[in-house]
């Protein structure tokens, strides 16, 4: 019998750079803590809920705040 394997495909590993908690992304954005759940819990944000606690990914924070138009029309 021929068994053929299918190779899985791999992900590159999550480092503790890779994830970040509210404080990370607060820090990040300089924003405060209240207002990056609150956009997480909007969607605003692409966040992970797990349990209580929100986990948010470098990569996917990056993305979302490269793809948002800049509005400095208040300055």
């Amino acid at each position: 019998m021929n068994t053929m394997t299918t190779p899985i495909p791999t992900r590159p590993r999550l480092t503790r750079e890779d994830v970040l908690d509210g404080r990370d992304v607060a820090e990040l954005l300089h924003l405060p803590v209240s207002t990056v759940l609150e956009y997480a819990r909007r969607g605003l944000l692409p966040g992970h809920k797990l349990g209580r606690r929100w986990i948010f990914l470098r990569d996917e924070i990056e993305a979302a705040v490269r793809s948002r138009p800049e509005d400095r029309s208040a300055a």
